[in-house]
């Protein structure tokens, strides 16, 4: 199976992360870069199941991308976003997706050379989330910072494991 499109998707993840990394840009900023990346995720996710559909997809693709669907839509379609809002929004997210890297690891665990990556993946990523959703409104300034490291993390880790085992990070 060609992952062209899964690495593309990882790829769109980590390219707005390491912006945010090394420019200053206010939460809002990174609302909208969130925004425009998860809904350019889902459009790749539903092109690679567009030119994949003969063959058995992993209902776990389908659910990343209607995960980055609804969470771009609704990022976008929020009548008046605001920074705790967005925070929601994005630990929301990583909480999806670290449970479906965990879920991965834990039905896959004989299969994968790499469980101790899924599971480590899968409760970084939900833990993460948490610390967003909680964080304390004296430290906004760092909260892009703390986003883009999280983004960085969960795209470098699909796209290690998409380019080492050159398989889907979901097995079928």
């Amino acid at each position: 199976m060609k992952l062209g499109y899964r690495i593309t998707r990882a790829a769109l993840l980590l390219i707005p992360a390491l912006l945010l990394l090394f420019t200053h840009i206010s939460l809002s900023g990174v609302s909208f870069a969130f925004g425009v990346v998860v809904l350019l995720s889902a459009f790749a996710t539903m092109l690679y199941l567009f030119f994949h559909f003969d063959k058995t997809i992993n209902a776990k693709i389908i659910l990343e991308g209607l995960a980055d669907a609804f969470f771009g839509l609704v990022l976008f379609t929020y009548p008046v976003p605001d920074k705790q809002f967005f925070l929601i929004i994005f630990s929301s997210w990583i909480f999806i997706m670290g449970a479906l890297l965990l879920v991965e690891g834990i039905v896959n665990r004989i299969d994968s050379k790499n469980f101790w990556i899924y599971i480590l993946a899968g409760i970084t990523f939900p833990a993460m989330g948490f610390v967003i959703m909680n964080y304390n409104p004296r430290f906004q300034e760092s909260v892009p910072l703390l986003i883009a490291i999280i983004w960085i993390l969960y795209s470098s880790t699909n796209l290690y494991l998409l380019l080492k085992t050159k398989k889907d990070i979901y097995k079928n």
